[in-house]
C-alpha cells in the first residue's frame, strides 16, 4: 500500500508540474495577444505588406552600422544594403524563403563561395536587425515558445514578464529573451536577453544574467506599432540602436528587389 500511495504522489507530482506548465504558457499567449492588440492587431500587421527600415548602432555616441531594409511580407524578396567593417559596399537582392538571390560588392556582380557568404550574410541581416525591429509581433510565430515569469515593476510601473526561448527554428535557438509587458500600455517597453554564445563565459540562460535594453519611442508606422529606438541599460550601458527611416510603404516597384541599378525607395 505504501509504495502504491507513493507512486501515485509521483504521478500527482508530475500532472501538477504539467498542469502549472500549461497554465504559465496560457497566461503568457494571454499577455502576448494583448500587446499585439495594442500594437494594431494581428490583421493590420498582415496588411503590412512593404516594410522599409534602416537599422543603425551607435556605441559611446559614434555610429557603427548603417543598413538599409527593404522587405515584401507577402512573396519575401527582400533588399539590403551596408558597408563591411573593411568598407566594402554589399548590395543583396534575395528571397528570405529560399535564402537564394543575387550580390554585388562595391558594385561588381559575386559568384561561387562568395555570392554564398554574402547571401547568407544578407539573410542574417533580415534575422537579427529585423528581430531587433519586429519581435513583439513575431512571438507568436511556430517554434516560439512562451512561459508567463511574473509581474514585476520598474520605476513605479507594473509589468508582466514573459520569458522567450525557442525550439529548433532559426539561426540561433538557444537564444533566451524575457519582455517586460507594460500593463497600462500593453507595449513592450523593455527586453533582456540571453544569447546562446553568452553560456560560455555566464553560464546557464538566466534573467539576472542577462543583458537588458529599454525600447522607446512607440510610434505609429502605417498601421501597426514600432519602437523606433532601443537603449541599453546598465552600468556599462554605451549602445543605441536606432531606426532613422521607418516606414510601411503601400505599393514598391517590382525593379527594387530584381535590379541593383534601381533606387531603394522611401527614403525620400
Amino acid at each position: 500500500m505504501r509504495r502504491a500511495l507513493t507512486v501515485l504522489a509521483l504521478l500527482l507530482g508530475v500532472s501538477g508540474a504539467a498542469w502549472a506548465q500549461g497554465a504559465a504558457e496560457l497566461q503568457a499567449v494571454v499577455v502576448v495577444e494583448g500587446m499585439m492588440d495594442a500594437m494594431g492587431g494581428p490583421a493590420a500587421w498582415e496588411k503590412a505588406r512593404y516594410l522599409r527600415f534602416d537599422w543603425v548602432v551607435e556605441r559611446d555616441g559614434k555610429q557603427v552600422a548603417h543598413v538599409k531594409h527593404l522587405w515584401d511580407r507577402w512573396d519575401g524578396r527582400y533588399r539590403v544594403e551596408w558597408e563591411t567593417r573593411e568598407k566594402h559596399k554589399i548590395v543583396a537582392l534575395l528571397n528570405v524563403n529560399t535564402r537564394e538571390g543575387k550580390v554585388t560588392v562595391d558594385g561588381k556582380p559575386v559568384e561561387g563561395e562568395d555570392l554564398k557568404k554574402n547571401l547568407e550574410a544578407a539573410y542574417g541581416r533580415f534575422i537579427n536587425d529585423g528581430y531587433w525591429l519586429l519581435m513583439p509581433w513575431k512571438l507568436k510565430d511556430p517554434g516560439v515558445k512562451l512561459e508567463y515569469a511574473g509581474k514585476t515593476e520598474l520605476d513605479g510601473k507594473g509589468y508582466d514578464l514573459v520569458h522567450v526561448h525557442f525550439g529548433q527554428v532559426g539561426l540561433t535557438p538557444g537564444d533566451h529573451y524575457w519582455a517586460y509587458i507594460n500593463r497600462d500600455t500593453h507595449l513592450m517597453d523593455r527586453w533582456a536577453y540571453f544569447l546562446q554564445g553568452m553560456v560560455k563565459d555566464k553560464g546557464e540562460p538566466a534573467l539576472e544574467k542577462a543583458t537588458v535594453w529599454d525600447w522607446r519611442k512607440w510610434e505609429d508606422v502605417g498601421g501597426i506599432k514600432l519602437a523606433g529606438e532601443k537603449v541599453m541599460v546598465g552600468p556599462d550601458a554605451n549602445a543605441r540602436i536606432h531606426f532613422p527611416l521607418l516606414k510601411v510603404l503601400p505599393r514598391v516597384d517590382a525593379a527594387a528587389f530584381e535590379s541593383f541599378e534601381a533606387a531603394m525607395p522611401g527614403g525620400e
